[in-house]
This record gives C-alpha cells, sequence and structure tokens, in this order.
C-alpha cells in the first residue's frame, strides 16, 4: 500500500524528491569545487601540512652540526617543494616584510615553539628580491614561492616550490564552498518550486477567467495527483454551472414563450370590450405584463454573458459612450487615465456605464465620470446632483423589479432591472456596484474593477 501510494505522483513525493536532490547536488557542487577548482579547492597553508613539515625539517637541521646542515637541507626536498641553506636571507627581514603572510608566519611560530622566530614569506615577482642572488638561483630552477626560516646560528633555510599545492585563505574558501551550496540549493529549489507552483497558478488563472468569461475552457489536467484531482473537481464543477444556467435560460425562454400567446389573446379580446376606459386599462396592464417578461427573459438570460472576455482600453471606452451622449448635446465630465488595458466583456460594461449614465439623467443631472487606478485594480465612480436616495434603500434599488425611490423623479418608465443586471453583471467580472449619498447632495456609484493594467497615455 505505501509504495502504490509513494509511487503516484503526489506533493508529499515531490517534496520528498526534492529534499533528496538539493542535498545530493549540494554534495556534488561541493565535490566538483574540491576535484575541478585546482588549488582554489585545496587548504590553506596553515591546514595543509605544509607548516609541520617545514618545522620538523628547521628542528632536525638545527640539531646536526654545522657542517652537515647543507647536505642536510638538500636530501629534505619532496616532489612538492625544494629546500636549500644559505648565511644570507633572500631579503632583508623587516618587520613589513615578515607581516606579508600573518597567518602562515604565527602557525610555524607556533610549531617551532619561538614566537620571535623570523619567517618571510616571498614570491619571485616581489619587488624586493628582483636583482638578488640567491633568489635568481632559485628562479633559474623554476622555484616561484619561497618560505624562509632563520635558524639559530643565523644562517636561512628555504623552501621553494615551482607550483602552488595549498589553497587560499580559509575565510575565503568558507565563502566559495557556501556559495556552490547556496547555487546548487537555490537552483534545485527553485526548480522543483516552479515545477509544483505552475499547476496552482493555472488553477488560479483559470478560476479568475471564470469569474469573467462563464464559456472558459476546462484546465488541461497537470501536476501533482492532489492538484490534478482538484482541476478535475473545477472542471465539472464549471460544467455543471454552465449546464444549470443554460438549463435556466431554455426554462425562461419556454415560459416567456408561452406568456406571450394568451396576453396575445387578451389584447385581441379587449377590442371587443365596450367600455373605452375599461379597454384602455386592459391594453395598459397587458403592456406592462409584457413589457415585465421580455426584462426579465433578457435579464435572466443575460445576452452580455455569452460575449467572450477580449482585453481592451477602459478608458477609452468610456469616453466612446461620453461621446455618445455629447452628440445628444449632453455634457458629461471625464477625469482619468487616458489609457488603460482590462481583460472582460467590454459590450457587457458599456451596458452598465449608460445604465447608471441614464439613471443620472432620469433623475438627477447629467453626471460627472472619475477613474482611479489603484493597486488592486481600479474604480470608477459615476456622480449626480441629485436628491439621492434614501439611506434605508441604497441597497434595495439593486433587488429585482424595485424602482428608485420617490424622492428621485417617480414618472420615468423602466421595470427596475437596470441596476439589479448592472450589479450582476460586475460581480460576474470580480468587482462590486454600490450607491452612496454624498454629503454635498447627490448620488455617487462605485464600480470596482479588480486587476487592471494601467499604461499612461
Amino acid at each position: 500500500m505505501i509504495a502504490r501510494l509513494w509511487m503516484r505522483d503526489t506533493i508529499t513525493r515531490r517534496f520528498v524528491l526534492t529534499i533528496f536532490v538539493v542535498l545530493a547536488a549540494t554534495v556534488a557542487m561541493n565535490g566538483a569545487f574540491v576535484t575541478l577548482s585546482g588549488v582554489w579547492g585545496q587548504p590553506s597553508f596553515e591546514k595543509s601540512g605544509l607548516p609541520e613539515a617545514a618545522a620538523a625539517t628547521v628542528r632536525i637541521i638545527e640539531s646536526q652540526p654545522p657542517e652537515q646542515r647543507a647536505a642536510l637541507a638538500r636530501s629534505a626536498g619532496t616532489r612538492l617543494y625544494d629546500v636549500a641553506r644559505h648565511a644570507a636571507p633572500l631579503v632583508e627581514p623587516s618587520a613589513a616584510q615578515q607581516d606579508s603572510y600573518i597567518a602562515g608566519r604565527d602557525r610555524l611560530r607556533a610549531l617551532l615553539e619561538d614566537p620571535s622566530r623570523a619567517i618571510l614569506f616571498l614570491h619571485s615577482g616581489h619587488p624586493a628580491i628582483e636583482g638578488g642572488a640567491l633568489a635568481a638561483e632559485f628562479m633559474r630552477r623554476g622555484q616561484l614561492y619561497f618560505v624562509s626560516v632563520a635558524l639559530r646560528d643565523g644562517s636561512w633555510i628555504t623552501f621553494s616550490a615551482a607550483e602552488r599545492s595549498w589553497g587560499i585563505a580559509t575565510p575565503l574558501r568558507g565563502v566559495l564552498i557556501v556559495l556552490f551550496a547556496a547555487a546548487s540549493i537555490l537552483g534545485c529549489s527553485a526548480a522543483a518550486a516552479c515545477s509544483l507552483a505552475s499547476p496552482v497558478a493555472q488553477l488560479a488563472g483559470a478560476v479568475r477567467r471564470f469569474g469573467v468569461d462563464p464559456r472558459a475552457p476546462d484546465i488541461p489536467v497537470s501536476g501533482p495527483v492532489e492538484i490534478r484531482e482538484t482541476i478535475v473537481a473545477f472542471n465539472a464543477m464549471q460544467g455543471q454551472i454552465r449546464r444549470f444556467v443554460e438549463d435556466r435560460t431554455t426554462m425562461l425562454a419556454a415560459i416567456s414563450h408561452d406568456l406571450r400567446t394568451p396576453l396575445t389573446r387578451m389584447r385581441l379580446r379587449a377590442e371587443f370590450i365596450g367600455d373605452a376606459v375599461q379597454q384602455q386599462k386592459l391594453f395598459r396592464d397587458v403592456d406592462e405584463m409584457r413589457n415585465m417578461v421580455d426584462s426579465a427573459l433578457s435579464f435572466f438570460r443575460d445576452d452580455a454573458g455569452q460575449e467572450p472576455a477580449t482585453s481592451f482600453d477602459l478608458p477609452e471606452l468610456i469616453k466612446t459612450i461620453i461621446d455618445d451622449y455629447g452628440d445628444q448635446g449632453i455634457r458629461i465630465d471625464y477625469t482619468g487615465p487616458h489609457h488603460a488595458r482590462w481583460t472582460g466583456r467590454p459590450r457587457a460594461l458599456r451596458r452598465v456605464f449608460e445604465n447608471l449614465i441614464e439613471n443620472a439623467l432620469k433623475h438627477a443631472t447629467p453626471p460627472a465620470i472619475a477613474l482611479r487606478i489603484t493597486d488592486r485594480g481600479a474604480e470608477l465612480t459615476v456622480r449626480d446632483r441629485g436628491p439621492g436616495v434614501d439611506p434605508d434603500k441604497l441597497e434595495q434599488v439593486f433587488m429585482p423589479f424595485h424602482r428608485l425611490s420617490k424622492a428621485r423623479n417617480p414618472s420615468t418608465g423602466g421595470m427596475g432591472l437596470g441596476l439589479t443586471s448592472a450589479r450582476s453583471i460586475i460581480r460576474a467580472h470580480g468587482g462590486d456596484l454600490t450607491l452612496r449619498n454624498l454629503a454635498a447632495g447627490g448620488l455617487e456609484a462605485i464600480v470596482a474593477l479588480p486587476g487592471l493594467s494601467f499604461e499612461e497615455a
């Protein structure tokens, strides 16, 4: 059972494999650093074992008679370095010269148990030894690195190497190892995180798209088992919602068709009523019922809901509506950006904006429109200077077939579905529509839209 679960592509399995791969990559990177980086991957001089060998050689030579020391020095050389004894130092052993490599000097002094021992670390390219006879002799043999140790009798023992076999200083080497390990950890972790986050981001994008476009296609099934099961469940839910909406629309269309037939018969029979007053009342009732049926069908069908979501310029849409009213002699002020790309259903939003403007024109005054870009999207306000709406009815006006407060002109037509449809469209885009009375008088409609991409003209 456990083995079968482990073979499935689950989030747990991916986490475990990611940790294993990161550890393996870190070990491999450190091994590659030590193997391929040459002397950079080797321990520093003070930890390479060379100070111990040099200190032992110095002690052995110092313990022998002076006449034997030169021969002992020559025989003490190895494949890594040569050893030579000479009477004078390579360069003047000044305090500054002895401080050229403090860590190595102190290590040798500690091994020799002599804190005042003169020790020099030199390179053949050092200006202090250019032209020196002893240095020239060493350089003819190809030796480039020198460590000279003063003996108690005043002579010097010089260890010279043609190739460097020790590494850089310990702190710098540690920093490089940490950098290699961090690179491997970050690289593997980023790849694993992207692999896991990609289907999650795809799912989140599909959820947002479905809120704007009910006909959005199903999400391709990918990722770990848990995410694939979530995607399958979301696709099923999306299909059920689409079928529910389609069934509801079909049912309402059938009801509307069936209602039109008796309404038509009622109007024909009203033609035979002799009382003209009662006849006109019946005609008015029949026409009102027909308008109610047509308005309800248009609202529930939501023709704009079948419109595909596209990217468009929101301010340009608003200015186009304003220009259309300007052609009718109605001046509407606009403040806001000139360009802002947004993905949604432009015809549906046009209906919303036109409905808000029409409400202001019917019940109050030509409105002023303002568009403001925020971090979370955009906020559009439509303000008029009319009497406003009773505070306790600011939410009731969004209910189906509920008309505006009598404080606003009651003689205007409409079936009370405009604001209901407008809020439904805005909420389908992931935003919201609210009303607010202004302190200075008038009403403000606030349309909040999410996820706007702003471009300054």
